[in-house]
């Protein structure tokens, strides 16, 4: 059986100065330090470094790990917040039109009809006044048939515009991911004459010469047999082709906990070494010569698949394993891996914040110092046998190893855990691992051998098919995937201390410190929820120009009215409802309200009673002639959901302490078919009246003129704290008479910044701020967040 090295000791200094430098790094990242101070800081701790070290070995080495993580702070601060003074930054640029002038970054990014490339500024010319600019935007150009190429120099017209940052609970932060490579604006190219002038131009010798060469011969050699799924796999797995997979079956993988296997990982970069290692010993090749040719593959192999974390991490690990076996220097695994992170951390720090590196040195850090624990628990018989030991339990628990260090990450980013993880990953990864080999050979012989790489490929088609089909499988059984609450810090600390205890097992004090974190959290897990004080909260979600609000409950029950839009290029249930419902570990909706049949407030519900368990589907009771309308009405048949139209006067019981009252539709104001009413879909809308304690909250729909007339029947019942503003502030609703009658504290319009309506509309916006309510506006804000205890109320906004 394999040896498994022990954890770091004092002797690796690379591992516990990587450590340092990380936290710096999240130091800076969170509390935003100032850069002048940690200089100071860093050469104040330097100069103690070098007069205490030698005389206070103790005092000298507490300030060593201070000085690397002030070394972490300063240079992810110097990294993210100090520009020179032509940065596109400082321009001005924002939301300007202007002709931008700058070199094509890398190799475009072309699919479904979309050319995307990073783009370094040279000039911008902004209200005819020209001057030189830095730093890097990303283009994206679709619908236009863009021939540039890496190195090309393009003059280009339009807008910049900032990324957008997460706008909802547990949302992708776009705007953080690609700050962390250094991109601080987009730029959309819709028409031809956007594009200006275009220069073909070279670009950068290694890459025009050698790297975009092989990547283009891998790609047609496996592409030249294989199509679809399998090419998409395989290109993933092997080239780090992000787009070429389609999206059910990354969803399948996704749903198994198998997503680490589709980006390029280590396991590449061992393939590489072995392969040509093994060709170069056949080849008679002298082994420093072989060592050192090894070497530059590697290198290459990473320019290849686009210098992504994992492979960064395995070349730079392998680079110096075989560098001290050229120096006859043995290597160190977490020395290695400490090496690695320091210099990845050093070029790019905000790397530490992507997943991508987190998962690849968690994992492997996992591997390393769990799985020897880990199998210690099997009987001793099992672990010496001549297959079953090194074929069997070692490979179990290897992917033990790998579920209890990545877990929380996993669960924290995708809000979900896979009980099935396990057996899919015994079961699919040595099939992918193959399908790696083949797919190597295939493209190393494809533009020599063509016949011999079609045979890898043929072989290599059987093998992936048999992958996508148990990945397959094992999506489609049931509790596949179990939908979790993004875990606390309570839960993570306990966890990373079950994982430290499980890698020192063999010592007593690690087993009686597993024992209490275990009773610590168990306690935490059960009383928190008792001890917690009930409270209705509310998130006004960021659905563009339509509206969802999902309501959960004091009992910690949920129910959301209405679901945003559906459209070809984005759909509000799948990409914005069913995210956030995964991040707040909802997987049931007690109820799901319907204000009116538009497509804006009904179109992503579809996603939704297909994604989660819907108890009762409330709506007007209004026919209407649409996809959407009739597809949900199936849904509802299909899954036996409980169906009620709601009128004037309904009560809704059972919402754990608060109080649901429907103030209209009234009479005449729903049809007895699919033709519109006579005042419109909009003033036939549902609007209900949630209350708890003192505090009421008032979901107006898309009421207009008329159906605010109405609603001033109810008198003193219509007013409330928290309003969501009726039809995104139109000018046809929000009436003077109305807006006095309510008498909000806070409004909440849900409304799209580029809206073509332009609402909402500033006369409405002056009534409600005559009154002196605060407003909140989804296109500026994002989500609103709204809290309340039935006396006091609370709210925040996702963009400050």
């Amino acid at each position: 059986m394999p040896v498994l090295p022990s954890l770091p000791g004092p002797r690796r200094p690379a591992a516990w100065s990587a450590l340092g430098f990380a936290a710096g790094i999240l130091l800076a990242a969170f509390a935003r330090l100032p850069v002048l101070p940690l200089f100071a800081a860093v050469c104040f701790l330097l100069l103690a470094v070098l007069l205490l070290r030698a005389r206070y070995p103790l005092a000298g080495n507490l300030l060593l790990a201070l000085l690397l993580v002030a070394l972490g702070a300063v240079r992810f601060a110097t990294c993210t917040a100090l520009w020179p003074a032509d940065h596109i930054l400082r321009a001005g640029a924002e939301d300007r039109e202007g002709l931008f002038t700058g070199i094509v970054a890398e190799e475009p990014e072309r699919h479904q009809g979309r050319t995307r490339f990073a783009f370094d500024l040279e000039e911008a010319c902004i209200d005819s006044l020209c001057r030189p600019v830095s730093g890097q935007v990303l283009v994206t150009a679709k619908g236009l048939d863009l021939h540039a190429d890496l190195g090309d120099r393009l003059t280009l017209r339009g807008q910049l515009q900032r990324p957008l940052p997460a706008r909802n609970p547990g949302a992708f932060d776009y705007r953080a991911y690609l700050e962390q490579e250094s991109i601080h604006f987009l730029l959309a190219l819709r028409r031809p004459e956007q594009v200006v002038a275009s220069d073909k131009r070279p670009g950068p010798w290694l890459f025009e010469w050698v790297v975009l060469p092989v990547r283009h011969a891998v790609e047609q050699s496996i592409t030249r047999n294989l199509s679809g799924g399998p090419a998409g796999l395989l290109l993933g797995v092997l080239l780090g082709e992000k787009h070429a997979l389609p999206d059910e079956l990354r969803q399948d993988f996704r749903l198994t906990g198998l997503t680490h296997a589709l980006v390029v990982s280590g396991l590449n970069v061992a393939l590489v070494v072995l392969f040509f290692l093994t060709t170069f010993k056949l080849c008679r090749i002298p082994e420093r010569l072989a060592l050192v040719l090894t070497l530059v593959v590697v290198a290459l192999f990473a320019l290849v698949t686009g210098l992504q974390a994992p492979v960064v991490r395995a070349g730079l690990m392998a680079g110096a394993l075989l560098l001290g076996r050229l120096w006859q220097r043995p290597g160190e695994v977490y020395n290695g891996l400490g090496l690695a992170a320091l210099i990845i951390l050093g070029w790019q720090p905000a790397s530490l914040l992507s997943l991508s590196f987190q998962l690849s040195f968690v994992a492997t850090l996992s591997l390393v110092a769990l799985s020897r624990p880990i199998a210690a628990f099997f009987p001793a018989a099992w672990r010496t046998h001549p297959w079953a030991g090194e074929w069997v339990l070692m490979p179990l628990c290897a992917c033990l190893a790998a579920q209890a260090g990545t877990a929380p990450l996993l669960a924290w980013h995708f809000n979900q855990f896979s009980p099935i993880s396990l057996l899919a990953n015994l079961a699919v990864l040595p099939l992918l691992n193959l399908a790696l080999a083949l797919g190597m050979l295939a493209g190393l012989t494809g533009w020599w051998l063509p016949l011999l790489a079609t045979a890898f490929n043929g072989s290599n088609y059987l093998v992936l098919r048999l992958a996508i089909g148990l990945v397959d499988f094992f999506a489609g059984l049931p509790y596949a995937s179990v939908c979790l609450a993004r875990p606390g810090v309570v839960a993570l600390v306990c966890w990373v201390l079950l994982c430290l205890c499980l890698a020192f097992a063999q010592k007593p004090a690690a087993r009686k410190i597993a024992l209490y974190t275990a009773l610590v959290w168990g306690n935490c897990a059960v009383w928190a929820p008792l001890l917690r004080t009930p409270e209705l909260e509310v998130f006004f979600l960021d659905v563009g120009q339509g509206d969802a609000a999902l309501v959960r409950l004091p009992d910690g029950r949920a129910l959301l009215i209405d679901g945003g839009e559906r459209s070809p290029d984005f759909d509000q249930g799948e990409r914005v409802i069913l995210p956030v419902l995964r991040h707040l570990g909802i997987d049931r909706l007690e109820a799901v309200v319907a204000s009116h049949p538009h497509n804006d407030h009904i179109g992503g519900l579809i996603a939704v009673l297909e994604g989660v368990e819907v108890a009762h589907y409330l709506d007007n009771g209004q026919a209407c002639d649409t996809w959407t309308a009739r597809r949900l009405r199936e849904l509802v048949r299909e899954k036996g959901i409980d169906y009620r139209a709601l009128a004037a006067g309904d009560s809704l019981a059972g919402l754990g302490g608060v109080g649901g009252l429907v103030l209209h539709p009234g009479p005449g104001f729903v049809s007895g078919s699919e033709q519109e009413p006579a005042g419109g879909f909009n003033n036939g809308s549902v609007v209900l009246r949630l209350s708890y304690g003192e505090v009421d909250l008032l979901f107006a729909g898309d009421a207009e003129d008329d159906a605010e007339a109405a609603l001033l029947g109810w008198g003193e019942r219509l007013r409330c704290e928290v309003l969501k503003v009726p039809h995104h502030g139109s000018p046809t609703s929000s009436d003077s008479a109305f807006v006095v009658a309510v008498q909000p504290w806070v409004e909440v319009v849900s409304v799209w910044k580029h809206n073509k309506f332009h609402h909402p509309s500033p006369k409405v916006m002056a009534r409600y701020e005559k009154q002196g309510v605060q407003v909140r506006r989804t296109d500026q804000r994002g989500a609103v967040v709204l809290h309340t205890d039935g006396k006091s109320l609370e709210w925040r906004t996702l963009v400050e």
